[in-house]
């Protein structure tokens, strides 16, 4: 059976297949995430080199019973290829790479954005207080399957940093490239660059943004 479910405000059509895990893209018992009301954290982009739309999404988990009083949401990527209809079917769900709306620090919910960039999907987060960090991991389709290509990390202290001098590592899992950029003592930027050999790229499905 095909249904149909509404994820913004212009009416995208997600085919929903039923399957062993959910019923289609957003499972039962979720929702796209909305941090600011009526803006749904989707993207749109080809993400398969077909020509065709592509959507990624957060999902966020709905409250129930079985959560405890004050506990934030289990939050989950969802990515879904399009069709010349403009109707989607869910390629891979993700429950591991978003963090929960209470895992910010004083900052509070660390989910910044989704955006979609020269074929892959990026998911940026921010949190901390007197320290600050922030983190961008970018996730590519190929082989027939997502995987986690690139990652950027980074921190500093709000009461003598601003965020563009702050200690950033950034690195190309694809390649093994990694530039590391610090500030020193007299504030000045130290950018070192190296190669820390490939490695078999982890999927999306097992990536785990809290190890």
């Amino acid at each position: 059976m095909v249904n149909q479910q509404t994820v913004d405000s212009e009416a995208v059509a997600i085919t929903e297949v039923e399957d062993d895990d959910s019923a289609g893209i957003v499972p039962e018992g979720w929702h796209v995430l909305e941090r600011v009301e009526g803006e749904p954290s989707t993207a749109e982009g080809d993400l398969n080199q077909d020509g065709i739309p592509d959507l990624a999404a957060v999902i966020e988990q709905d409250q129930d019973q079985s959560q405890a009083e004050g506990e934030a949401a289990p939050r989950a990527l969802v990515i879904a290829f399009g069709n010349k209809a403009h109707e989607f079917t869910r390629s891979v769900m993700a429950q591991k790479v978003m963090l929960q709306a209470d895992e910010g620090g004083i900052w509070g919910d660390p989910f910044e954005q989704i955006s979609i960039n020269r074929g892959s999907v990026l998911v940026d987060h921010y949190g901390g207080s007197n320290w600050r960090w922030f983190s961008t991991h970018r996730f590519r389709y190929q082989n027939k399957d997502w995987y986690l290509i690139g990652s950027t990390n980074g921190s500093y202290f709000t009461g003598t940093t601003a965020e563009e001098n702050a200690d950033v590592e950034d690195t190309n899992w694809l390649t093994g490239d990694y530039v590391l950029r610090t500030t020193d003592e007299n504030n000045k930027l130290i950018t070192t660059t190296g190669n820390q050999g490939k490695k078999e790229l982890i999927k999306l499905a097992d990536y785990d943004i809290r190890e």
